[in-house]
């Protein structure tokens, strides 16, 4: 019996957004993060239908080395608190000349306080590694035909 590319496990409801794991067509090129806080399956974790297809469009790109999901742990400091969290960004790329941290965030919670945050942090990690970090949102998503929003 062929297994599904992607699953739907039961976890706890979140919101309302679909979730479940992905099973990497390339392999090889899936990366399990060491910091297994965040993503707790053998597969990578979605939380949501955009993860679920930007997943699928990365697994299928000839330019991609490696890549992996919620592969590192950004400190950052919350405007709610003044304390100091833990941001996981989504995905992890790594091509041949150059390294990618995104975020994929519907454009309505890009504004957010506690977002923004999350995203200084991570550009001021990334110009540290020399790396490049994308807030990919349904906009970006749609313009590349990753999804369709279209009904």
């Amino acid at each position: 019996m062929k297994r599904p590319r992607f699953y739907q496990k039961k976890l706890r409801k979140k919101g309302k957004f679909k979730r479940g794991f992905y099973i990497p067509i390339n392999e090889d090129k899936y990366i399990q993060p060491s910091d297994k806080t965040m993503n707790q399956g053998p597969h990578p974790e979605y939380r949501s239908s955009w993860e679920l297809a930007f997943y699928k469009y990365v697994d299928h790109q000839e330019d991609i080395l490696f890549w992996s999901t919620e592969a590192q742990a950004i400190p950052y400091i919350s405007p709610k608190d003044s304390q100091v969290h833990r941001y996981f960004p989504d995905v992890f790329i790594q091509k041949k000349n150059q390294n990618y941290i995104i975020e994929i965030k519907p454009k309505s919670q890009v504004l957010n306080p506690i977002n923004q945050a999350k995203f200084a942090a991570a550009k001021e990690y990334c110009s540290r590694i020399n790396a490049i970090f994308l807030v990919i949102t349904e906009v970006e998503l749609k313009a590349k035909g990753i999804i369709c929003l279209e009904k």
